[in-house]
């Protein structure tokens, strides 16, 4: 089964009515994931930030046919076991 995020990205929310959602992140994984971000600016053109991308990333684990899902699903599996 192949996967495709063929969906446009969608715009954040109007502030208002937006509900915020915080994501806590130690020093050293805030810098790995600011890296990261960086490099896929650089590899699309996009200037994406924290924010679009966690939505993004939320977005593609929740449709139907989501490895995201899976891969998430099979790690918390391993974890309470």
């Amino acid at each position: 089964m192949t996967t495709t995020y063929d969906t446009a990205p969608r715009p954040a929310p109007k502030t208002e009515g937006a509900i915020p959602t915080t994501v806590r992140f130690d020093p050293g994984e805030s810098r790995e994931i600011d890296h990261w971000i960086l490099e896929l600016r650089e590899q699309t053109g996009i200037r994406w930030d924290k924010a679009e991308v966690v939505r993004e990333l939320l977005r593609m684990a929740r449709t139907p046919d989501s490895i995201l899902c899976d891969a998430l699903a099979a790690r918390a599996k391993r974890t309470c076991a």
